[in-house]
């Protein structure tokens, strides 16, 4: 009786996720209008647990692994260290009371560059990286401070700003790998391993302070 109510409430759980994928499709992935409309909607499928998926991950190792197998990246070393130096960094800056939540569902496709298209097809992981990818993609300040806010007040979740800065780095360089374009990446990276920074223009320091979001 346990294994068929956990069945029937995962098919409930994939129902309402494609009923979000299915708005976030009206939207287009670049519509800094719908900024709110789509954190609503993201914050909507992040709330459910997926800890028991089969599903495939995205995350730092995930991007280690793009790296490693592409025969085009003449700085793989030096990506890799600092994709490592990220993720230890996002980790060491969460306290006892804020852990790194995985196993949400992924609503961007970083393969594809556009939103997912069904639950079945897609991937798994942070949701810092969900948020991560599509101010990414979106890069505009004006659309992450509406975004932001709205996916704050929707879903409740708190993150760090090392969290969000790491998670940014990741995408990044899964972009550039998809991409076979190591030109942009290789900057960001030496930012990393040689001076320990890394600053993005794709969210202002109004937004950080507005809504405080810290914790290096």
């Amino acid at each position: 009786m346990k294994l068929l109510l956990n069945c029937e409430n995962h098919k409930n759980i994939e129902r309402e996720i494609n009923e979000q994928l299915e708005k976030l499709r009206t939207m287009p992935a670049n519509d800094k209008t719908a900024a709110a409309e789509i954190a609503e909607c993201v914050s909507r499928i992040h709330s459910h647990d997926l800890s028991q998926t089969k599903l495939p991950i995205y995350d730092a190792q995930w991007v280690v692994d793009l790296v490693r197998e592409n025969e085009n990246c003449e700085c793989k070393d030096e990506i890799i260290s600092a994709l490592e130096y990220m993720s230890k960094f996002e980790r060491y800056s969460y306290d006892g009371s804020l852990t790194i939540e995985k196993d949400k569902f992924m609503t961007y496709n970083v393969d594809d560059l556009r939103w997912q298209g069904e639950y079945k097809s897609g991937h798994t992981g942070s949701y810092v990286w969900d948020i991560a990818a599509i101010i990414n993609h979106i890069n505009d300040p004006s659309f992450s401070d509406t975004f932001l806010e709205s996916y704050m007040r929707h879903s409740g979740k708190e993150f760090t700003l090392a969290g969000l800065y790491s998670n940014l780095y990741y995408v990044q360089v899964a972009e550039a790998v998809m991409a076979d374009e190591f030109e942009e990446i290789i900057r960001t990276t030496r930012d990393i391993t040689e001076r320990k920074r890394f600053k993005s223009e794709m969210i202002s320091d109004e937004t950080l302070n507005r809504l405080r979001v810290n914790g290096f």
